[in-house]
């Protein structure tokens, strides 16, 4: 029983220490950090000047940055108004361009033709080759481009001038051949209603004694030939040669053909010589 009172006496007093040292350990440390408040209070004017110098620094770097703002705003508006021009500028050399080709041809004819298919230096290359290529041949031909091309646009005129007084004999020919196919119509139909007309009349005159005939005209070989039908002829072939007829026979159809010609004639007068050769 007394050991037990020794331990808890002695852990008492070890409490009573242990609250002490706590409190000489916070005091140590306090005297620790006065020392070193102290060193800093020390170090407080220095780091001060250091402060206003820096703070002085600083003042001033705020008006470089001030000054250097402005500096920047205006060149950031001097760049947007260099970027407005440069834009004005594209704008008026593309208009410029477009212009000046167009003056040369329109965008159509360009289209027309496949549009576009090289580039500036490809056709700029291209167009030099084509400029050699007239230099070397004007070199061959001593006729300049301005002469030929007023010798093409003289010979050109007289072209048009011959196209016209062409057309003019085109017209002419075409009247007249309109004219010839009118008249040949009208002399094919005339020829076939002379033909009939000589052949009623000629059966008119045949009449008077019975015969019947017809008379065939062949205009392309020209060529006439006659037809009789005797009434005494029980057959009533058709005699296509006269030579088959008696004396009478040949005599009365010619002087019925003779007859039927005079018929058909517009002369006022008529005259026969020796018509009665086979009477």
């Amino acid at each position: 029983m007394e050991h037990i009172e020794q331990i808890a006496h002695e852990i008492e007093n070890l409490k009573k220490k242990l609250a002490w040292a706590w409190v000489y350990n916070v005091d140590k440390k306090i005297g620790k950090q006065e020392e070193t408040l102290e060193k800093l209070k020390e170090r407080i004017p220095a780091c001060q000047e250091r402060i206003d110098r820096n703070t002085a620094i600083i003042e001033e770097l705020r008006k470089e940055f001030i000054v250097k703002e402005e500096n920047f705003r205006s060149f950031l508006e001097k760049t947007r108004e260099a970027r407005r021009m440069k834009e004005k500028m594209d704008h008026d050399i593309c208009e410029e361009y477009f212009e000046k080709a167009s003056t040369i041809c329109a965008e159509t004819e360009v289209e027309a033709l496949g549009g576009v298919d090289g580039s500036i230096e490809q056709l700029s290359a291209c167009i030099t080759k084509l400029k050699q290529k007239i230099q070397q041949e004007s070199r061959r031909y001593t006729e300049t481009i301005d002469n030929l091309r007023a010798l093409h646009d003289k010979k050109g005129q007289k072209i048009l001038r011959k196209q016209q007084i062409y057309a003019g004999f085109r017209d002419k020919l075409n009247a007249c051949q309109k004219a010839l196919d009118l008249r040949w119509m009208k002399f094919q139909r005339n020829a076939g209603l002379l033909k009939r007309q000589l052949t009623w009349l000629f059966n008119e005159h045949l009449g008077k004694k019975g015969i019947s005939g017809h008379i065939n005209v062949d205009y392309k070989n020209e060529v006439l030939s006659v037809e009789l039908t005797m009434p005494q002829d029980a057959s009533r072939d058709t005699i296509r040669d006269t030579r088959g007829l008696s004396g009478g026979e040949r005599s009365f159809s010619t002087l019925c053909f003779t007859l039927s010609l005079h018929g058909m004639t517009e002369a006022p007068f008529r005259a026969m010589d020796e018509f009665d050769v086979f009477m």
